[in-house]
């Protein structure tokens, strides 16, 4: 069975630090890239906060020797750096010496599936070779894929424009990304939740979901928003392709506050 874990709470910092705990998180790699969802330079949540990714950072200093931030923005007139700019991500980078990395301009390796949906040839960023990869995504609904959570925010870690997923079908897009750039951790935060994926009336869940499998994150998450995980096409796509587990009743579950 998957874990996952839900902190309850407002203080991220401390729920942050219980839910990694919980899952007993230490990176067994000397690299840590953190994936946060900057889909354009609109603050949290429609964008995953900064003060999340600080959070990450803190308890992984001392973890593991380098500490990266790394987002391939799709909608952000002025590139990833403006959106790293705009949304406070360059003040937590200077903070911390911790390096911004825009992945849309990443040098790259040709990776090859031919046992891919759609995706038979991948532009893999070399940021994220010999990684261990966290998807710090946000908690939202999305009008084309359902939901925004954890494997979505991969997209970002792609090089150059995102619209040709669209073209190629989202759903097998989504999986075929994370078949090749699966992430070793997945947090979702939904202590705010936007309607949309672009803004929309926002909710408070005051929750974090922790899991070493996204699919069984998403799954919580869609859960969270009143979804049945298997009516996601690509949450139940990536689990008929191995990724993980959506099945909400093979997911061992662990609620705590903060």
């Amino acid at each position: 069975m998957s874990k996952v874990v839900i902190v309850r709470g407002k203080n991220r910092e401390k729920m942050v630090k219980k839910g990694l705990n919980a899952l007993g998180i230490d990176p067994y790699k000397d690299k840590v890239v953190i994936k946060p969802n900057l889909i354009i330079n609109r603050p949290y949540p429609v964008t995953t906060s900064p003060k999340t990714v600080e959070c990450l950072i803190n308890y992984f200093t001392g973890k593991a020797n380098e500490i990266l931030i790394a987002e391939g923005s799709g909608m952000c007139r002025g590139g990833t750096n403006k959106a790293f700019l705009d949304l406070g991500y360059v003040e937590v980078a200077e903070r911390h010496g911790v390096p911004l990395v825009d992945l849309n301009e990443d040098d790259y390796e040709i990776q090859k599936d031919p046992e891919a949906l759609k995706l038979k040839e991948f532009k893999f960023p070399f940021t994220l070779k010999n990684a261990f990869l966290i998807s710090a995504a946000v908690l939202k609904r999305h009008s084309m894929a359902t939901v925004s959570l954890s494997l979505k925010n991969m997209m970002g870690a792609t090089i150059g424009r995102k619209a040709r997923f669209h073209v190629l079908g989202l759903t097998k897009s989504i999986v075929d990304i994370n078949l090749y750039t699966k992430p070793d951790l997945a947090l979702i935060d939904g202590i705010e939740s936007s309607g949309k994926e672009l803004g929309g009336e926002v909710t408070r869940y005051d929750l974090l979901i922790f899991s070493e499998d996204p699919v069984a994150a998403d799954a919580v998450g869609a859960n969270t928003l009143g979804l049945d995980p298997l009516s996601v096409p690509h949450i139940k796509l990536a689990q008929e392709k191995g990724l993980g587990i959506a099945r909400l009743d093979e997911i061992e579950l662990e609620e705590m506050s903060e």
